[in-house]
């Protein structure tokens, strides 16, 4: 088993990453493809992910990308979870992580929804979609009605409400008929989704292009290329796969696979050979890298052991309720927390330091705040400094 200086290896994957000083790419879709997806649970995060990894990036970048080109398409993948993906990853994550049709139809009877009722709705929505996307609202108001109902879930003392259009939309998506979006240049959450027919807006696309098993294990291969080294735990947690599906996954990829050992943690680690010779080349820089990671930034929510990441005393600063809040990043490692409630309208930005930084490092990260306010915000915004 092969030994590494976790340094070394941080400081390289920070470069595959293109997190690492002088290693950003040169446009959207080198990235979005070399980090497999970005988190876009929040509408800020892509953007700001974005700006720390590609050179002289706008917001206009992405959205050229995404609305105008339809180079990248935002769905539910991996643990359920919104991301922005390119074309051409989207049918491996899709065939990787979808729910079967079965697990669906058995979902909306739960709800109380029959089958029929569930195909008579969802050939209305398809005929109301038809020539361009609308917002809930809209597509309620074009069925006919009384055709619109409440159905409740009971689930111990809880009850869930939710309409028979958002019950069928939902399985819409889930089965790639339709696709949601927000409106160009919004930032903010509480904007509303419109609605559009998946072959309209993505007509060359074809989802069904590769089979679920091949989809897993090629899904598997770039994670470890992409995140790599990792655990077996950290595959199982970011791809939501089952220790089944995984270890069967790795026995296939054996001969392609190197099992090492990182200097100071104590986990066993995985990654391709191929990795390995590029590692063994990589040259670390001396100069500090930082950068002001989002919320779900792909960087902090790519593994389940944190402790290569941020320090245990202040694992649950940053970790909470299983989502990464935005992070302070000196040469990979978590030193501080700031806010990111550009989208409320919110300011001061702060910055909290866990420790002292030197000041070579605070002025770095002070200007990059102030960069990405103006980014967000077109115009200048407060910083303060909090440790």
């Amino acid at each position: 088993m092969r030994a590494l200086e976790d340094s070394v290896v941080t400081q390289y994957i920070l470069h595959k990453h293109h997190l690492l000083k002088g290693s950003q790419a040169e446009n959207v879709l080198e990235t979005v493809n070399d980090i497999i997806a970005l988190h876009a649970t929040s509408a800020e995060t892509p953007y700001i992910s974005l700006f720390n990894r590609v050179k002289n990036f706008q917001r206009k970048h992405l959205d050229e990308e995404f609305y105008i080109r339809r180079n990248l398409l935002r769905f539910q993948a991996m643990r359920g979870t919104l991301f922005i993906t390119s074309t051409q990853s989207a049918p491996t994550l899709y065939q990787a992580t979808k729910i079967p049709e079965p697990q669906l139809l058995k979902w909306t009877q739960k709800w109380g929804m029959k089958p029929s009722e569930q195909r008579e709705l969802t050939q209305k929505l398809c005929s109301i979609l038809k020539g361009g996307g609308k917002t809930l609202p809209e597509i309620k108001r074009a069925l006919s009605k009384g055709m619109v109902k409440s159905f409740e879930l009971r689930a111990g003392k809880t009850v869930y409400k939710m309409t028979n259009v958002n019950i069928v939309l939902n399985v819409m998506m889930h089965l790639g008929l339709v696709v949601s979006e927000k409106a160009a240049g919004t930032l903010r959450i509480t904007e509303a989704n419109r609605y559009f027919l998946f072959q309209e807006i993505y007509p060359k696309l074809n989802l069904e292009s590769v089979r679920s098993e091949e989809a897993k294990a090629m899904l598997i291969n770039r994670y470890v290329e992409a995140f790599g080294p990792v655990t077996e735990e950290d595959i199982s947690w970011w791809t939501g796969f089952g220790k089944t599906d995984i270890k069967e996954a790795l026995a296939v990829m054996e001969a392609n696979l190197l099992h090492v050992k990182m200097s100071s943690l104590r986990e066993d680690y995985v990654m391709l050979r191929t990795d390995y010779e590029q590692l063994v080349k990589f040259k670390p820089l001396r100069t500090d890298s930082t950068s002001l990671l989002p919320y779900e930034d792909p960087y902090t929510k790519g593994y389940k052991a944190r402790d290569r990441l941020i320090d245990r005393e202040h694992e649950k600063t940053v970790y909470v309720g299983g989502g990464a809040q935005p992070t302070i990043l000196l040469n990979g490692k978590i030193i501080g927390t700031w806010n990111q409630n550009i989208e409320k309208g919110k300011e001061p930005i702060k910055l909290r330091f866990f420790i002292q930084p030197e000041k070579n490092v605070k002025r770095e990260v002070f200007q990059k705040a102030k960069t990405i306010g103006k980014l967000m915000t077109n115009r200048e915004v407060s910083i303060e400094i909090e440790l």
